[in-house]
């Protein structure tokens, strides 16, 4: 190891690292593939195969503590949480055997029957909001279509009335803050009060479907079992609020906008993909491997352990680079080439292990439909003039907040 102090330079949320944080990466994987960040309190690793080999042990690499980004709680900030329900376990941050449980009572809900029900919803409500911008000649895609393209969609899945929209978006945005930024003990009490009217409107939701089941996930969930056992009422908000209305949207969105991002900065290629849509999901998947949306999960050693010849005490922190390994030489020569020629390329985009994206199959879907109507509708689009994309990026989660784009308008 070259440089084992290399990791210390590293800032994921403002600077050179948000912008473009591949040239950094790169000198990781070369010089410090695990390399300790005293301000993050982890050992970044960024290499495809040590990321792996932390993905597929779990007994030794725990997820338990995912939440936990080093922020000091407040005394204030706790008396609101104590307003709301107990944190309880999610598929996010549980091991086996709980992870196993939760993901066995959870992954029924997305079934290839319920995903592939989507299609016509999906193309739907995608068909709706490109009609109420496409005579315009302009557009800011994330705002008009990537964002409430897979917030309605899941709303629907879930069975959250469509006007409750903005109110879940505005707890979505607080929870993602609270969790995976480190967030000044004086900006905690709202972030918490967030949460605990998310909890309080989610078990209102679970009350009402026991009560009255209806044909969506939240009946689903509320009288499914697995072996005897049901989800509790703290489980049921978690997975309700956290993996299914937040987590279900917010990688979702920042895909599709990548997606039509990277279209949009490869000469050529839009009309490449107009010409053949047998290349779409090659452009899905490209941007999974090249921009990836899931850009870090964390995990916490057990035990010692010896990764890439560095010993980590039990209890040392990770942060696993997916974006890193995503385009690690060793798994791709080219990596640092955008190439939607690539047949299944190998990535990290959704994780890997038994944490693999529950939600994969629906966010690949929508990006295939919704990609395959702007190709039919907008033939010329084009990115505006000096496009700001807004670049943001915490612990988990890399995403562009603007896409906007220009094309020539349709008559009438």
């Amino acid at each position: 190891m070259k440089c084992p102090h290399l990791g210390a330079q590293y800032n994921p949320f403002a600077g050179p690292h948000v912008e473009d944080p591949h040239p950094f990466y790169a000198e990781l994987r070369r010089d410090a593939p695990v390399s300790f960040n005293p301000t993050l309190g982890m050992w970044l690793v960024s290499r495809y195969e040590h990321i792996c080999q932390v993905l597929k042990d779990p007994t030794r690499y725990s997820s338990a503590d995912m939440g936990n980004v080093g922020s000091v709680i407040a005394p204030e900030t706790q008396a609101v949480l104590a307003e709301g329900y107990p944190l309880a376990d999610s598929l996010l941050n549980s091991d086996p055997p709980t992870h196993t449980r939760l993901r066995k009572l959870m992954g029924r809900g997305f079934s290839s029957q319920r995903i592939a029900a989507q299609e016509q919803p999906i193309r739907a409500v995608a068909q709706e909001l490109v009609d109420a911008f496409v005579h315009q000649g302009k557009a800011d895609l994330v705002a008009q279509l990537a964002y409430p393209l897979p917030v309605r969609v899941i709303l629907g899945m879930v069975g959250v009335p469509k006007e409750d929209m903005a109110n879940i978006k505005h707890w979505c945005d607080d929870f993602f803050r609270m969790i995976f930024t480190r967030v000044p003990a004086e900006e905690q009490p709202p972030l918490a009060r967030s949460w605990v009217t998310f909890q309080h409107y989610v078990a209102r939701l679970i009350a009402a479907r026991r009560n009255e089941p209806s044909d969506d996930l939240v009946s689903y969930l509320v009288t499914t079992d697995a072996d005897g056992e049901s989800l509790t009422l703290p489980e049921l908000i978690i997975a309700i609020a956290g993996s299914l209305l937040a987590a279900g949207h917010e990688t979702t969105t920042a895909l599709l906008a990548q997606c039509w991002k990277q279209a949009m900065l490869q000469p050529g290629l839009w009309q490449r993909l107009r010409e053949d849509r047998s290349l779409v999901p090659h452009l899905i998947e490209e941007t999974l491997r090249f921009d990836s949306v899931t850009h870090g999960m964390i995990r916490t050693t057990t035990q010692e352990v010896q990764l890439a010849g560095v010993t980590l005490p039990a209890g040392s922190r990770l942060l696993l680079l997916y974006a890193s390994g995503s385009r690690d030489p060793a798994l791709l020569a080219d990596g640092d080439r955008f190439d939607i020629s690539r047949h299944h390329p190998s990535h990290l985009g959704f994780g890997r292990g038994i944490h693999f994206c529950l939600g994969a199959p629906l966010a690949r879907q929508e990006a295939l439909i919704a990609t395959n109507l702007l190709l039919d509708q907008l033939p010329d689009m084009r990115l505006a003039p000096n496009p700001d994309f807004g670049t943001m990026q915490n612990l988990a989660i890399r995403a562009i907040q603007h896409l906007p784009v220009e094309w020539t308008p349709r008559n009438g």
